[in-house]
């Protein structure tokens, strides 16, 4: 049999696998239910959000979780506004509300990752949640992810979608978060941990301090997520389960203007190629599978309807494993674009994924 052609099924063997597998891991999610209140820190770094962190601060407020059985740790971390006395206001409410204020910015922890530091180390909890300075956490958040702690589990990956607005900008964030979604969500339930997001994240801090903290992520630039969960993945003995219950679904605030939505991206898509070296070969690999799958009719020209076929069954089995999703995380009105988005999406991340490897973005001030 011709080589190429060979090796064109294959992959096309291949990818239908990734998709047979990504679709299961997905309808396997399990919805728990609490039995216990264990108890949690909620630990939330903010830098210059006083105009953005009262709503989340409101949302803070609605939480149903015992109020012995939960702290609420701020940590203003070197603003140049108001945040402090933002948070100020709202601490004085509440007895398990503390504000850590830091007064510089370290070079050493780039990023959140000094300030997350800092709230975790004055924290109590046995369970530490993180989300970000401009995000609404539902009542429920941490009834039902705490819910997800069994004895053997060391971290809770959330799902954090992105509020709604018009717009081509925003569909393009809310299929790119979806996409996020499916790749943290679907390997859980196979045992992997590709990735994470920061604003719906809970670890065991016993975990957490045996493998270093953030001072063992130093050297990388961003990822106070991704790479937190690559290290629990690799070297905590618990699992990392992901928790799809609707009732712990954390909104956060897209971007609106172009630069800091080119920014975003980039330095989102730089981590893709510094993860560890499992993680860096399946995302270089399932791009290579693809790139192959669209190219190779121009080598092989004979076995266009054979190509044709493949190619339609591939977009369908994505389509169907899209809508999946579409459902799960509650984005139903994304269905009717998902088929645009199947052609242009796998160039839009290869595009910042490029951008994302010489680090050419600009970072938070």
């Amino acid at each position: 049999m011709d080589g190429l052609l060979l090796l064109f099924l294959l992959i096309a063997l291949i990818y239908f696998t990734i998709l047979h597998f990504t679709f299961w891991g997905l309808k396997k999610l399990p919805l728990k239910e609490q039995s216990a209140f264990p108890q949690v820190s909620v630990v939330i770094a903010a830098h210059n959000e006083a105009q953005r962190i009262r709503p989340t601060l409101r949302s803070l407020e609605k939480l149903a979780y015992p109020a012995d059985r939960y702290e609420i740790i701020l940590v203003d971390d070197a603003s140049d506004d108001d945040t402090a006395s933002v948070i100020e206001a709202f601490c004085q409410k509440h007895e398990n509300w503390k504000l850590i204020r830091l007064n510089s910015r370290d070079d050493f922890l780039s990023g959140k990752k000094r300030a997350l530091k800092e709230g975790i180390a004055r924290s109590r909890g046995e369970i530490i949640f993180t989300t970000d300075a401009d995000c609404t956490v539902p009542p429920q958040w941490l009834t039902f992810m705490t819910a997800y702690f069994e004895r053997d589990v060391d971290m809770v990956l959330g799902y954090s979608p992105l509020k709604r607005f018009k717009g081509w900008m925003n569909r393009i964030l809310q299929f790119d978060n979806l996409f996020s979604a499916i790749v943290a969500a679907a390997p859980t339930t196979w045992g992997l941990a590709l990735t994470s997001v920061g604003r719906n994240l809970a670890y065991r801090k016993e975990t957490y301090r045996a493998l270093g903290g953030f001072d063992a992520l130093k050297k990388h630039r961003s990822g106070d997520d991704v790479y937190l969960t690559e290290r629990f993945s690799k070297q905590a003995k618990g699992r990392i389960v992901f928790c799809p219950h609707p009732e712990t679904f954390v909104e956060t605030l897209p971007v609106t203007d172009f630069k800091t939505f080119w920014h975003q991206q980039i330095r989102k898509n730089s981590k893709t190629l510094r993860k560890s070296f499992l993680n860096t070969v399946f995302s270089v690999g399932v791009f290579l599978v693809y790139a192959y799958l669209w190219i190779f009719p121009l080598f092989r020209p004979a076995f266009v309807e054979l190509w044709m076929a493949v190619i339609g069954l591939k977009l369908l089995l994505e389509f169907i494993t899209l809508t999946l999703a579409a459902r799960l995380f509650q984005r139903r009105w994304l269905v009717p674009w998902l088929p645009l988005f199947q052609l242009f999406y796998p160039l839009y991340i290869t595009f910042f994924t490029i951008l994302g490897a010489f680090q050419i973005y600009q970072w938070k001030k």
